[in-house]
């Protein structure tokens, strides 16, 4: 059956507990931003419901963890709340895995234009505008140790548009032939969005990157639905401090001065491409000759980093560049793979593992005892293909250049 046009915003995953991390150095001029990313952002995400005029804002899941914001987090988002009930913006909220409905402080009252999803049962609410219903809302909090399940999930039976709103681990093929219009998901921190037609589900990520590994513009997304229930989907920025991981690839030819001009030209790009917003830039240089020689072993990177950080990292809003790591290049000479050295033994026993691609490469039997469990063993295990090349092809660099002395590479 037609709908009237529906208007929302989804977002998900603000985790106001989390500050930016990830880095070794933070200089002290962007403190601030860094710890307070997270509210900034937040306080973008309202804005943006409110610039959009949209009728909903639909919250799915793990908003912020309250026993590490302390009183500020909660006070926060009720304020912002009140700022859309004073517009008539209703709010759909199920928690995620550490914002439970149970655990919402008295201190802090909600306004009754939130309305919270109870954990472990599925609850629905009629949204209406003018008292004419316009769609159904229905979704559960996150319970502690349970997963999603699809089969809970049906489509309003009088054919209204249906919004589930859910957090967690779901599989998007059960879910699409449940009929439901949106799935609202949390639980994904990079925006996605699994299907789109007829019915869509989608990830709207979270509104702020934390760390090098969340790399790229966050937001949230403002969902228009017209009359003939087709969902668009449009992202909207939020995020007050973005992170990139950028890669320059070189040839052997190549040195010092090509690659400065390749960063300046880059770092400028950048900025124009985000104005407003501070960077956090992370540098992999792909090369080989005597350019990757210099930067793996002598002071060209960090030489190279202090003149990035000088120039452009110090400026409001900054662009500042956090590391600056060489890549080795595809080949290596070809002889040093021929020669009777420990260098050619070492190499001709990388190149094996290469081609034998079937043979594991365990590496936890040589930590410590105390680091043999937990993280660090894991990351040790290389089963990843990609993973198992790149760090071979790192290995063979490494040891090249150890094995090497001032020997020049060509």
């Amino acid at each position: 059956m037609p709908n009237r046009p529906l208007r929302f915003v989804h977002a998900s995953d603000l985790h106001l507990e989390q500050p930016a991390c990830g880095i070794c150095e933070i200089p002290d001029h962007l403190r601030e931003v860094l710890v307070e990313s997270p509210f900034w952002a937040a306080e973008r995400l309202f804005e943006t419901v409110l610039a959009e005029e949209a009728e909903l804002l639909i919250l799915s899941g793990d908003a912020l963890d309250l026993d590490k914001t302390g009183p500020y987090g909660p006070l926060f988002l009720v304020s912002q709340f009140e700022r859309l009930a004073e517009r008539g913006i209703d709010v759909y909220w199920a928690g995620g895995r550490i914002d439970p409905p149970a655990g919402w402080p008295s201190f802090a009252r909600l306004p009754s234009n939130v309305h919270v999803f109870p954990s472990g049962r599925l609850e629905q609410f009629l949204h209406q505008r003018d008292g004419t219903p316009m769609v159904r809302i229905l979704g559960a909090s996150r319970p502690l140790g349970h997963e999603v399940r699809a089969k809970d999930f049906s489509p309003d039976p009088g054919g209204l548009f249906s919004i589930a709103v859910i957090h967690g681990k779901v599989n998007p093929e059960a879910l699409r032939p449940r009929g439901i219009d949106y799935w609202a998901l949390g639980g994904n921190h990079a925006r996605s969005t699994p299907f789109s037609s007829p019915q869509t589900a989608h990830w709207p990520g979270s509104p702020q990157g934390r760390r090098p590994a969340e790399p790229g513009p966050h937001g949230c997304s403002l969902v228009q639905v017209d009359a003939e229930r087709h969902v668009r989907s449009t992202f909207i920025p939020c995020d007050v401090l973005r992170w990139h991981e950028e890669q320059v690839v070189l040839d052997e030819a190549a040195g010092p001065k090509d690659l400065e001009r390749r960063l300046h030209d880059r770092i400028k790009a950048l900025r124009e491409a985000a104005p407003g917003i501070d960077l956090m830039v992370s540098w992999t240089i792909v090369s080989s000759g005597r350019l990757a020689a210099r930067l793996r072993r002598g002071s060209l990177a960090a030489e190279l980093l202090h003149g990035l950080r000088s120039q452009y990292g110090m400026t409001q809003p900054a662009a500042w560049s956090v590391s600056l790591s060489a890549e080795a290049g595809p080949m290596l000479p070809a002889q040093w793979y021929e020669q009777d050295t420990i260098r050619g033994d070492f190499l001709r026993e990388v190149r094996r593992l290469q081609l034998s691609a079937e043979e594991p490469i365990r590496l936890e039997a040589d930590l410590p005892e105390p680091l043999r469990t937990g993280p660090l063993a894991r990351a040790a295990v290389l089963d990843d293909a990609a993973d198992r090349q790149r760090v071979l092809r790192e290995a063979a660099a490494l040891g090249a250049d150890l094995l090497s002395g001032e020997e020049p590479l060509s």
